[in-house]
């Protein structure tokens, strides 16, 4: 389970180092390669461990190519996986058109989310970060978790 916010930068090429703390945790699942891809709702990329990345080929296998909602979606969201390996120095390379959607310059911003892990440009994260959200927007994340038992 993928946690933490790490800020780093990335270089004119599209490299950036991955976190050690996410790379141990990537290791310790034995995974050496993840799918980069645009984030479904945001404006960042999205890194898929290679064994969650397989969950979701096994579920867009499943779409009709009749079905015009599923294929704009799938066209939006799988069409720009681009599958990575971390070099020796535990950096990948962003290809440009993920930089150009995340709107990556100098300074990023890697965030796990429990299952994955988001690569956002600075000045992205913190703005979005600045938001609030509306009563409506916020869940309960502790719902159910500490009963009493009486």
């Amino acid at each position: 389970m993928f946690s933490g916010t790490f800020e780093h930068t990335i270089d004119a090429k599209g490299r950036t180092s991955l976190p050690v703390k996410l790379r141990e945790q990537l290791a310790a699942a034995g995974e050496s390669r993840i799918v980069l891809t645009r984030d479904a709702h945001t404006a960042c990329i999205a890194a898929w461990p290679m064994s969650a990345w397989k969950k979701v080929q096994e579920r867009v296998a499943s779409f009709s190519p009749m079905n015009r909602l599923q294929q704009a979606n799938l066209l939006r969201f799988y069409s720009a996986q681009q599958e990575v390996e971390l070099d020796v120095h535990g950096r990948v390379l962003v290809p440009p058109a993920l930089r150009q959607h995340g709107g990556l310059q100098k300074d990023v911003v890697w965030v796990g989310m429990v299952h994955t892990i988001q690569l956002w440009d600075k000045a992205r994260y913190d703005a979005e970060m600045a938001k609030q959200l509306a009563p409506d927007e916020v869940i309960d994340l502790f719902a159910g978790a500490f009963s009493t038992g009486a």
